[in-house]
């Protein structure tokens, strides 16, 4: 148990631990129990909380605060009903006591009943001089309840109390942010930096801000802010590397992204920036190299993967795309990005049984992209799989009801069953839209050319 609490010699902790190994009893104080029980709550070693409770209240029966400590604990235990007699009984030796509120608005909380929960809160607010904490938990229960503009409020309250707590800050910004309020989070953060001007946290937050604005040159300076304001800031580089990215200056970025692996452990996500910097760049060696790193830095990272496979596609390599794939597939089969790129390669390399199995897994797993209907159905007409086509076809038109890729697809394949019906059916609301099928999809029916080019 390192902490710098436990090994403070004013601290009660090392006699307790003493205490618990001679099977001994001390005496405490009131107090330094408090210490001992919050402590071991903090560093969730809930046991020993639990053990150094029992032997609190028998030494001091009618503490408020070890009685308050113990509710707290049937809270977390889900023994709501204990808690709530609990804390009558303490209201009767301590009515105004803040935290009484508070646990039974956690209660409330716990069991979504919010409002509830903010009218407790509310009314404690009456009761304490510090206010700090219960204007957190406001916010975080208006939050809950996405009503931003009363969470705003009292996370801006509490912001203004302790600009360091970093948490508030970012409750505070994800409420601008679901309202796209950019300017005001600038306005917040300008005024964080007022008190304290080299906040790296504050100008790493502004950089992101600009950038929801697009406004890259401004978000650029405020990273350069950060890092001057902590030169170790990793997530800095990362972020002044993907504005340099996105306006094109390749080597910058590269630069950037390359400090921050050599600040901290190396990154999956850096490396993977570095490759598709070096492919921008035409550094078709070093983005492979890079984005091999990427993939072997962390192994179940699918944005890595699938940029690897990618790179094999725009090399024209399939053979290499394939393997990939594989193996991508061993650590993940239900990734729907794998298994799509896995339907496209078997595809390509005339493998239609296996692709049209993995395209069918694909719209299971829920990509219903046009571009996989249309690929799916392509597969089973070389197949010649007439009526699953029809089936896939309907299905399809759910998604893309006035897509006449399909419309002419399933035309075809009623032609082809001699359902010659159901075929002109198709065909003559395709000539009634309008709808002239291009040249590769009369290619696949060319006994429709003369319907279409006579019309």
């Amino acid at each position: 148990m390192q902490n710098s609490f436990s090994n403070n010699s004013d601290s009660p902790i090392p006699r307790f631990e003493q205490m618990l190994k001679t099977n001994e009893v001390y005496y405490f104080d009131a107090e330094d129990f408090e210490c001992i029980i919050q402590y071991y709550i903090d560093s969730g070693e809930i046991n020993l909380a639990k053990k150094a409770l029992h032997l609190a209240i028998k030494q001091h029966p009618v503490h408020s605060d070890l009685l308050l400590l113990k509710s707290e604990l049937l809270i977390f235990d889900g023994a709501d009903d204990q808690a709530q007699v609990l804390l009558d009984s303490i209201q009767e030796l301590d009515p105004h006591n803040q935290e009484i509120f508070v646990q039974r608005a956690t209660i409330f909380s716990k069991n979504k009943e919010h409002y509830a929960a903010i009218e407790l809160l509310l009314e404690s607010l009456q009761h304490s001089d510090e206010q700090l904490e219960i204007w957190c938990l406001l916010g975080m229960e208006y939050m809950v309840l996405e009503d931003y503009s009363n969470a705003q409020a009292y996370f801006k309250l509490a912001l203004e109390e302790d600009p360091e707590d970093y948490q508030v800050l970012y409750n505070l910004l994800y409420c601008f942010e679901y309202e796209r309020s950019y300017e005001k989070a600038i306005e917040v953060l300008n005024s964080v930096l007022e008190k304290n001007p080299y906040n790296e946290i504050a100008w790493h937050e502004i950089g992101k801000q600009y950038l929801n604005l697009d406004r890259n040159e401004e978000a650029l300076s405020a990273f350069d802010f950060a890092i001057i304001s902590e030169d170790q800031f990793t997530g800095a580089y990362i972020e002044k590397g993907k504005v340099l990215e996105k306006m094109g200056r390749f080597n910058e970025a590269i630069e950037n992204f390359q400090i921050s692996i050599q600040i901290d452990d190396p990154s999956s996500y850096a490396y993977l920036r570095i490759a598709k910097c070096h492919q921008a760049l035409g550094n078709d060696m070093l983005a492979l190299q890079y984005f091999k790193k990427s993939v072997q830095e962390d192994p179940a990272s699918e944005k890595s993967w699938n940029a690897l496979i990618d790179f094999y596609i725009h090399l024209e390599d399939i053979d290499k795309a394939f393997y990939y794939t594989k193996k991508a597939l061993i650590i993940n089969e239900d990734s729907v990005g794998y298994n799509k790129r896995n339907a496209l390669l078997l595809q390509t390399l005339g493998h239609y049984t296996e692709a049209e199995i993995a395209y069918q897994n694909t719209v299971q797993l829920g990509n219903y992209e046009l571009e996989i209907w249309i690929e799916w159905m392509n597969t089973l007409i070389f197949l010649n799989e007439w009526e699953k086509l029809i089936t896939i076809g309907h299905q399809a038109k759910e998604f893309f009801p006035d897509a006449d890729e399909i419309d002419f697809r399933i035309a075809g394949s009623y032609r082809r069953l001699s359902r010659l019906n159901e075929a002109e059916f198709f065909i003559q609301d395709l000539r009634k839209n309008e709808k002239v099928p291009s040249e590769s999809l009369l290619n696949l029916f060319p006994e429709f050319k003369g319907i279409f080019y006579n019309s």
